[in-house]
């Protein structure tokens, strides 16, 4: 995993939602702990603050990074993405469908729609018809409309519409290579139930444990970003999706609180103030990360 991915790991792991800036120092030895280089954790820190991830802050000498926190609209979607893709999902029976005319001779312009849909884990259910169950013409628009091109006008949205009752399910679940996806997750199912099974109750402690916990999230976070949230209709009457949250949450909610400490004791180092401000969270309590009436809850 490239050690700009490890970075944004750590952070939303154990400092999500603060706006205190971390010493660089810190930064680097936090990345030293996943066996990432110096010069390859201060190359990465670079990348993010280029990106607009971090933003830097000078104190004399010191510099420190902070994380752009976004809007709340965006950090929710993110829980819900990563630590409640596996929960049943209510849906109403409506999707969200989009078709386009895009011109033969504007084949470039063709693929930029196509690779934005499929970015949005839209279903292409045949030539020119993308569909997404529930509403997400909003979102849709929003992304279509970032390029020069004028997409938006060879683009037309429904929101809210029911597709004839003649498309079976197994078209539906076609137009969203559910299948290869379910075979990923139930690939990673049996690698890291496998394993919790070598580990015999002999659970890391300490940094192995922020490895662990760091790896198992970076593996599932890549594989449930796939994820088009097909409604439970659509799925298996086992999904192999909850059987890779139930192993994924078994190593990272079990090896949070040690985890934690590990981090808690590389932030004392650079700046003993700010240690206590580091928090784990878990799937189990994931709902406490999101925004309820206003407020952000860090754990």
């Amino acid at each position: 995993m490239a050690p700009q991915r490890m970075l944004t790991v750590l952070l939303g792991d154990y400092w999500f939602g603060r706006g205190e800036p971390l010493p660089s120092s810190a930064l680097v030895e936090l990345l030293g702990a996943l066996e990432i280089t110096p010069s390859s954790a201060r190359a990465a820190i670079q990348r993010l603050a280029q990106r607009g991830f971090l933003a830097a802050h000078k104190d004399g000498r010191r510099t420190s990074y902070s994380v752009h926190a976004g809007s709340r609209k965006t950090q929710a979607q993110r829980v819900e993405r990563i630590f409640q893709a596996h929960r049943e999902r209510p849906w109403d029976g409506t999707w969200t469908i989009i078709t386009y005319r895009v011109p033969e001779t504007a084949a470039p312009l063709r693929r930029a729609v196509r690779d934005t849909l499929r970015q949005l884990r839209f279903g292409h259910l045949n030539d020119g018809v993308w569909i997404k169950p529930g509403r997400h013409a909003e979102e849709a628009f929003a992304h279509l409309n970032q390029g020069d091109e004028p997409v938006l006008s060879l683009v037309s949205f429904f929101e809210g519409a029911r597709l004839p009752d003649f498309v079976s399910p197994l078209e539906l679940r076609r137009a969203f290579d559910a299948d290869a996806l379910d075979e990923e997750y139930l690939s990673f199912a049996l690698r890291w139930e496998g394993r919790a099974r070598d580990l015999e109750d002999q659970w890391p402690t300490g940094v192995e444990a922020l490895r662990l916990r760091t790896e198992v999230l970076s593996e599932w976070r890549p594989l449930v970003h796939q994820d088009p949230g097909l409604p439970n209709a659509l799925l298996p009457e086992e999904p192999p999706l909850r059987r890779a949250a139930t192993a994924t949450a078994l190593f990272y909610d079990g090896l949070g609180p040690s985890a934690e400490n590990a981090v808690r004791k590389i932030i004392e180092r650079h700046q003993p103030e700010l240690a206590p401000l580091v928090l784990h969270h878990t799937f189990a309590a994931s709902d406490r990360l999101l925004v309820r009436d206003g407020a952000q809850a860090h754990r």
